[in-house]
């Protein structure tokens, strides 16, 4: 099974990049495909939402709660219809040659017109998921990875599960029940169902009727686990005080967090260069006495960065190592800002290049969760 994801525009590219990550991180039948290319969504509708009754309440169609609003009310959105968005899903189609078996979902941050968090088409191949708003029911500390590349989950089960969209609509559990088929007109009630990652014992055995693979059926309750496990862990840092893992994969050294759903840790080259730097320094490193090791951060620098040009790279390290530049301050401030929302701040601690002021600037984390990957 291949199934693409689409970028619209107003996506940033890096949440588009880790949902991708986090999708292909359990291997299987089923192939999550990057589209070639981000999608302009134009001629917007706007309304406004009054109150946060009307707002997390689904338009029928034809777990604890959190308690701290995201939003404030009165609230403008941008949103399109839902044939707006499927008629995107089959432009893509045809200008890029897609097979009408393959899967096609356009992720974005418009809302809909039936205030949907992501919905099928009567073909059973083309979807949209809104991928904005999710801090409003998960609190702010939320990695929006996670309910995101749960809804493409659910969605391509219920795919397999049922022969047409509406019988999509009629079996879907309109009382909770911890159940990814749960209706959540109740829109925080998404909240119970990606906590338990499961089917009910009706869906499942649905699902058995239907001789679904079971390579595939593994791989997506796979996904949803790891989903689980990400969002549990996330939650229960406040008891553990229990940093993640960091594993450095591969020649190029990406870093990837397993502990918080295979996050990876997306640095330029400088950056990355300076983490893996003060990694290998456990010791710790004043800015001061970077230039004493040039060569290993210059060996860095050339393994990461697209440039090739021996002067260059001479001058980009330059930069980076002169005392009276703040070049590496603003590159240090980066880094903690990317930490902090990968991480959250009740790990950040962990992570980040830190020192008081004037004295050795290191990294705290205990190496033993520290891996390299080959």
């Amino acid at each position: 099974m291949k199934v693409h994801l689409l970028r619209s525009n107003e996506l940033d590219a890096e949440t588009y990049s880790n949902v991708l990550n986090l999708l292909r991180q359990w291997n299987g039948p089923v192939e999550f495909i990057s589209g070639e290319s981000e999608l302009e969504l134009n001629r917007l509708l706007t309304r406004v939402w009054e109150n946060e009754e009307d707002f997390e309440l689904k338009a029928c169609y034809s777990v604890e709660p959190n308690n701290r609003s995201y939003a404030v009310f009165p609230m403008e959105e941008q949103y399109q219809t839902w044939d707006f968005f499927f008629d995107q899903c089959g432009r893509y189609r045809l200008e890029n040659g897609i097979d009408q078996n393959e899967q096609i979902f356009l992720l974005t941050n418009l809302g809909n017109d039936k205030n949907w968090f992501g919905a099928v088409h009567e073909n059973r191949k083309d979807y949209f998921i809104q991928t904005s708003g999710w801090e409003h029911y998960f609190g702010s500390k939320i990695d929006i990875r996670f309910p995101i590349a749960y809804e493409v989950v659910i969605w391509l089960i219920r795919q397999l599960m049922f022969d047409d969209r509406n019988q999509i609509i009629k079996n879907v559990h309109q009382q909770s029940r911890g159940c990814g088929n749960d209706f959540c007109q109740q829109k925080r009630e998404i909240i119970l169902k990606m906590r338990t990652a499961d089917l009910c014992h009706d869906c499942i055995d649905q699902l058995k009727r239907k001789d679904v693979s079971p390579h595939i059926v593994e791989q997506l309750f796979g996904i949803m686990e790891g989903i689980r496990q990400g969002i549990m862990y996330r939650e229960r840092i406040k008891v553990f005080h229990k940093p993640s893992r960091l594993e450095l994969r591969g020649h190029m050294k990406r870093l990837f967090l397993p502990d918080l759903g295979d996050l990876e840790l997306r640095f330029n080259p400088k950056e990355k260069t300076l983490y893996l730097f003060y990694l290998n320094h456990p010791e710790g490193v004043h800015l001061t006495h970077l230039q004493n090791h040039r060569e290993e951060i210059t060996r860095y620098y050339q393994l990461f960065t697209n440039n090739y040009n021996r002067e260059s790279i001479e001058r980009s390290i330059n930069l980076l190592l002169d005392p009276l530049d703040n070049d590496i301050n603003v590159i240090l401030s980066r880094i903690k800002r990317k930490l902090k929302d990968a991480v959250g701040e009740q790990l950040l601690g962990y992570y980040m290049i830190d020192g008081q002021h004037g004295e050795d600037k290191k990294i705290l984390l205990d190496r033993e969760y520290v891996t390299i990957v080959d």
